[in-house]
């Protein structure tokens, strides 16, 4: 395998940057970090990842001259911009950074999609966008590289359409684990969408299949699907059902679901604007719950000034609980799930606990102490740097006290 440029694509980087230091920059999401802040994360993650896949120690000294070239370029009235040379060689070595991911075979989609919001950044930019520099290729090589190694994953999920030929109104998504009757239609996030969106429509006809990845015979193996899966697949929509790896696994179920006023309210899962406000019965063990007793598996989403975790409980479950959830003769399982309040830089004081299982989801909460809370959130920050390469954002009346330090991305 030849060896990444990694001094030229810091090179290249680094140009881009400052360029966008003195430029206008992108509409900031609410809670998200500075786009200067994402950049430099983006820069640091990509060339350590280049450098371990060349079998190298990443040079620290790269992100230093990043810094203190931004740093200098911040006094003056013009800066120079990249060549459409240098703009070449650098979207070239990122493709090959791309590639050479996927081709490893393991599980590097995280580092791929680092790729692609840095190219989705560019391709804001005009003076990159508009050049011919193949930034438009990598982008495509960038999602189609998500989509091939998501469908090789082992997971299990369905694909729901709602309207059919009845029109004019229809909906299609992606859910995760096997969708089959009207009750667990309902509970999707696509058929919410579609009430919502269409609330005129009376009666809407569905039809779902379930699928799995990686070629796999059976659902035996398989897990839900992640958030993260969930948005690659349904970015790219129907056509995730063409890839390689997926396989029918059942149906097709077809059925008409009668709509009803109250299936417009917001869906009750994590992700969902108000989950964490439904009261749910109150368990109660012979110890409290410690922050070594839940371990961070997933950040699932920004809502309403919270940040929402998905948590493996790690403690025996009768002993924090003070009951056995879940069972192996009823092939359940239990997740928890939390919150980050963005406002007041805390941990939510209420763990939810879900029971999963072929039947019905069914719902619990415990509450959170105090310390548990101060050393969870120092796991969950742990957690967002580490994966996704930035820090729980400090809450408004800190960030007001002076500039966030730089901070390290994440180690690939």
């Amino acid at each position: 395998m030849d060896r990444f440029d990694i001094r030229r694509v810091a090179m290249g980087l680094t140009a881009y940057a400052i360029e966008r230091q003195h430029s206008y920059e992108r509409h900031q999401p609410e809670g998200a970090p500075a786009w200067q802040e994402q950049r430099r994360l983006w820069t640091d993650a990509i060339l350590q990842g280049m450098a371990r896949l060349d079998g190298l120690t990443p040079d620290t000294k790269l992100m230093e001259q990043f810094d203190r070239e931004l740093e200098q370029a911040r006094g003056c009235y013009f800066t120079v911009p990249a060549t459409q040379q240098m703009q070449k060689d650098t979207i070239r070595e990122l493709r090959c950074f791309i590639a050479t991911l996927e081709a490893t075979r393991d599980d590097r989609r995280r580092q791929v999609n680092v790729v692609r919001e840095l190219l989705e950044d560019m391709a804001s930019y005009l003076p990159w966008a508009s050049k011919n520099n193949r930034l438009d290729l990598a982008r495509d090589e960038a999602e189609r590289s998500l989509v091939r190694m998501t469908a090789q994953m082992p997971i299990r999920f369905t694909h729901i359409v709602l309207g059919g030929d009845t029109g004019p109104h229809w909906a299609s998504g992606f859910v995760s684990g096997c969708v089959k009757d009207e009750e667990a239609v309902k509970q999707s996030s696509v058929y919410r969408g579609a009430v919502r969106d269409y609330p005129e429509i009376t009666n809407w006809a569905a039809l779902c299949v379930a699928y799995v990845g990686r070629g796999l015979p059976s659902a035996m193996g398989t897990v839900d699907p992640s958030d993260f899966d969930l948005e690659i697949m349904n970015r790219i929509g129907d056509r995730f059902l063409d890839e390689q790896g997926v396989r029918w696994l059942s149906g097709p179920y077809q059925m008409t679901i009668a709509a009803t006023p109250e299936m417009a309210e917001p869906e009750i899962i994590p992700a969902a604007t108000d989950w964490m406000s439904i009261q749910y019965p109150l368990l109660h063990g012979n110890r409290p719950l410690t922050a070594l007793d839940l371990d961070v598996q997933e950040r699932i989403g920004l809502e309403d000034e919270r940040i929402n975790f998905c948590l493996d409980v790690l403690a025996d479950e009768k002993s924090v609980f003070g009951r056995q959830l879940s069972s192996e003769a009823e092939n359940s399982y239990i997740q928890a799930y939390t919150s980050y309040m963005v406002d007041t830089g805390q941990v939510d004081d209420t763990l939810d606990i879900v029971v999963r299982s072929s039947g019905e989801d069914e719902w619990f909460s415990c509450t959170l102490p105090d310390e548990t809370r101060q050393a969870l959130k120092q796991k969950m920050d742990a957690f967002c740097a580490a994966v996704y390469g930035e820090h729980l954002p400090e809450p408004p009346a800190q960030r007001r006290d002076g500039p966030a330090p730089i901070q390290t991305g994440p180690t690939m």
